[in-house]
This record gives C-alpha cells, sequence and structure tokens, in this order.
C-alpha cells in the first residue's frame, strides 16, 4: 500500500475515532446535565473546539491558514447568533414567549415583583395570549381542541377590566377562573354577570393567586372601590396546594423582588431559550403518558362525540392534602382568611359571598365513557363542595354561598361544554352558567349595608 493511500485510510480512521469519541462525549454529557441551558451552552462550546481537532491535526496547510479557517468559522457562527440577538437587546422579542420557556410569573414579561401579592401585572397593558390546553401537556397523541388567542386589555390595576373603575358594585376576586384567559372579555363571568344584574362588575381576579393573595387584593384594591357585594371565587382544583406556594415564595421573597433577574437581556436571549426548548424538547423531555387513557368520550348538544381529556382528577398539582379534605390544615387556613375576609367587608356594609367552584373532573366523571384501562374510571372524588357550604355558615350565616357544581354539571348533562376539552377552564358556556348562577344568588337579596340602611329608615318613619 502506496504512502498516500495509508495517509487517507489513517486520516479516515482517525476522523472517524475522534467523531466517534465526541458524539460519546457530547451523549454522556447530555444524560449528566441537568435542565440548565447554561450547562448545554458550555458543554456544545467544548464539542465546537473539539471538533476543529482533527482539521488542526490532519490538515497540511499552514498555520496562519488553519487559524484562518477557524476565526472565519466562528465569525460566521457569532455574526449569525448576534443578528437573532438583536430583537432580544432592543426588547422587540422576548425569547421567553417564542419558546415557551417556564418562567416564574414574577420575571415574565408584563409583570413585575410584589412583596404582598408575589406578581402584579403592569397596568393598561394591551396583548394578546395564545396558549394550547393545559390538559395536553404531558399526554402523547393528544389532538388539540383549538389553539386559544385571546387579548389581555388592562385596568390601572393590571386586572382585565375595560376601564379604570373609582367605584362599583360588586367585586369579583379570584384565581385564573375570573380573569379568563382562554375567552374573550365580553364572554367573561363577571361581563355576563355585569349584564345580568344591570350593575357594575369588577374583575379582581389573577391566574396563578391563591387565598392569601386574593385576600390581599381585597384590601388593597377590592374594599377601596366601595362595592355592595364581594364575590370570593374559591376553584378546588389549586387553591389548597396554592397556599404552600405562597408560603414558600414568601421565603423567597428577597429573591423574588430582585427584579433585574427578569428584566436583563440575558433572560431573554435566544441562545438560553432556545437551547432550554432543546433541552426540554428533545434532550431530556418529560415522561409522556397515552393520551386515550386519559380521555373521556362526550356526547354534545349536536350528538357529536368529542373527547375530553383529563390530565389529573380533582386536585391540580403537589403539595395539597389528600382527598377527602375537608378536616385538611389546608381548608382550616382558608376558613381562618375567608373569616378575615368576612370582618373587612362587614365592617364596610360589604356583603361577601363565596362561589365554589369545581374541578372539571367532579362535573364530566359521570357523564364520559371512559376506556376499560383507563386510570380516570378509579380517580376519587371527595364532598368538598358541602364541607366548604358548612365552612362558610360556620364563619357567618351572613355570608352567603354559591356552589357552581350543580348548574355547571346540570348544563354539562344536557351536553354542554362548559370546561375547554383539552383544558381545565371554563369556556364561554361555563363563563355563562357560572354568571347565571352567581346572579340568582345576588338579585333580589339586600347587601348588609342596604339591610341596615332599610332598618335605619324604618326607625325614623
Amino acid at each position: 500500500m502506496s504512502d498516500s493511500r495509508r495517509r487517507r485510510w489513517g486520516t479516515l480512521l482517525f476522523g472517524l475515532a475522534w467523531g466517534g469519541a465526541l458524539w460519546l462525549g457530547l451523549r454522556v454529557g447530555c444524560t449528566a446535565f441537568d435542565t440548565n441551558p447554561e450547562h448545554l451552552t458550555g458543554l456544545l462550546g467544548l464539542a465546537y473546539m473539539a471538533a476543529w481537532g482533527p482539521f488542526f491535526a490532519l490538515s497540511r496547510l499552514a498555520p496562519v491558514g488553519k487559524a484562518a479557517r477557524f476565526a472565519l468559522c466562528t465569525f460566521s457562527i457569532a455574526s449569525t447568533f448576534a443578528v437573532l440577538e438583536v430583537p432580544a437587546l432592543l426588547r422587540i422579542i422576548d425569547y421567553r414567549t417564542v419558546f415557551t420557556t417556564p418562567t416564574p410569573p414574577w420575571q415574565r414579561s408584563g409583570n413585575r415583583p410584589d412583596p404582598d401579592l408575589i406578581y402584579v401585572r403592569q397596568g393598561h397593558q394591551r396583548t394578546r395570549f395564545r396558549y394550547d390546553g393545559a390538559e395536553l401537556y404531558g399526554l402523547r397523541g393528544a389532538k388539540p381542541w383549538q389553539r386559544y388567542n385571546c387579548e389581555l386589555a388592562l385596568d390601572a390595576n393590571g386586572f382585565r377590566n375595560p376601564t379604570d373603575a373609582d367605584s362599583t358594585d360588586v367585586v369579583v376576586v379570584g384565581d385564573s377562573f375570573v380573569e379568563g384567559l382562554h375567552v374573550e372579555a365580553p364572554e367573561l363571568m363577571t361581563a355576563r354577570l355585569a349584564e345580568k344584574l344591570g350593575q357594575t362588575v369588577t374583575n379582581l381576579g389573577r391566574t396563578g393567586y391563591g387565598p392569601q393573595q386574593e385576600r390581599n387584593v381585597l384590601v388593597r384594591h377590592g374594599l377601596n372601590l366601595g362595592p355592595k357585594t364581594c364575590v370570593w371565587a374559591f376553584y378546588e382544583g389549586n387553591d389548597l396546594q396554592d397556599l404552600h406556594e405562597f408560603d414558600a415564595n414568601q421565603k423567597n421573597l428577597k429573591w423574588i423582588l430582585d427584579d433585574r433577574r427578569s428584566s436583563s437581556f440575558y433572560s431573554r436571549c435566544f441562545v438560553r431559550n432556545s437551547l432550554g426548548f432543546a433541552v426540554r424538547n428533545w434532550l431530556r423531555p418529560e415522561p409522556t403518558r397515552p393520551a386515550a387513557s386519559y380521555a373521556g368520550r362526550f356526547t354534545d348538544r349536536a350528538g357529536k362525540d368529542v373527547e375530553i381529556y383529563f390530565s389529573t382528577g380533582i386536585q391540580h398539582g403537589a403539595g395539597g392534602p389528600e382527598l377527602p379534605r375537608g378536616g385538611s390544615d389546608e381548608l382550616k387556613r382558608v376558613r381562618a382568611i375567608l373569616a378575615e375576609a368576612h370582618e373587612l367587608c362587614a365592617a364596610r356594609g360589604i356583603e361577601l359571598v363565596v362561589a365554589f367552584i369545581p374541578a372539571k373532573f367532579r362535573v364530566y366523571q359521570d357523564l364520559c365513557r371512559f376506556a376499560a384501562d383507563s386510570p380516570c374510571r378509579d380517580w376519587p372524588i371527595d364532598d368538598l363542595p358541602d364541607v366548604m357550604a358548612r365552612t362558610v355558615a360556620a364563619i357567618s350565616p351572613e355570608i352567603g354561598y354559591v356552589d357552581l357544581s350543580g348548574p355547571l354539571r346540570a348544563a354539562a348533562r344536557s351536553g354542554g361544554l362548559v370546561y375547554l376539552p383539552d383544558d381545565t377552564h371554563w369556556s364561554a358556556e361555563g363563563h355563562e352558567v357560572a354568571a347565571q348562577a352567581i346572579a340568582g344568588r345576588l338579585a333580589g337579596r339586600p347587601s348588609p349595608r342596604d339591610a341596615v340602611e332599610s332598618r335605619r329608615g324604618l326607625t325614623q318613619r
């Protein structure tokens, strides 16, 4: 074999060995590192440098030629990334949104940290939120119902109201069910409630809030509006868990209030967020479950079968009490919070009404047909709506209570899709049903303030 041929074979074998070692190193590195994109950045940087090894070792070019080619290639790659980073640097694009990077709410665009509420939305924003159904997360082969694309227009305090208000007849505090980011503003429960009552209704709901934050919203915003009624929406799916999340966030408040993280270029940049996307979706994806096992077939009013997904049962997330939850420490804490809210409202002649929002599974479990091997068939349901009614009554008979389970279930029994098939939240029909039920509770019943004024009138006569 000639020297040139031996040299070519040697070069080929060396390149293959080097490439194999580099591939093995990347694979081991990707398996060992966590989901931190910074670690992947370093690993790819090392891999890039290592990939030039065979070129520097085997090329017949002069050292100056090798260095020039390395510099030109590196400059081209760096220039490409620089062009992609300019929009983030100028705050034109936030790549956290583009790549749906999991981000704490206080670090998201349009939000800012707050010592009492953990995070608030900046006032007078107008933007559009785009969602895929939350029930699709972790399910393999699920079919999206639709892509949710709704406008979010905020008042001066960062709540979803069309105009700023100095006073109102009704305030509604709650979480994502009240803020309602999956439906347009005219379809919101609060908007429909205002129409039915012929009164002003102010939406003080915010996604991600729990009982402690809702109490603080009432104190900071709700009471100052001088309402006759305060509707407190309690969602069984995660409000009890949110108690613990708020406690944990309070312990990290100093770190949360440091908003340099959320406003930094690094948090918005292309490299960090694109690599995080690659880690979550390709390198270290979360384990998935077969969608067919977590889908129930439901027949709607038109006689059409609809797949309704249930990625979880009654409870959403971790950290909450086990079912049944009637005697849990979390429910006792909620009772104390509601008792405090009642005292604050009663001192100002405001009626407090608690609206119980059931989880989707409570409404649809018996109305869906599940596969024989579906775990949904064995998921438990407790009696929390009745326990909550007794809890509220024990605080004071002056507190109103509306269990939305019955009205929502009645609409579902007639073929209504009151919850979104691929998400945990209400559809526009669900908002309508909830507004109708709450309006029926409020209409014709005098608030504590009206009752006092009525008694004064009778006395003066």
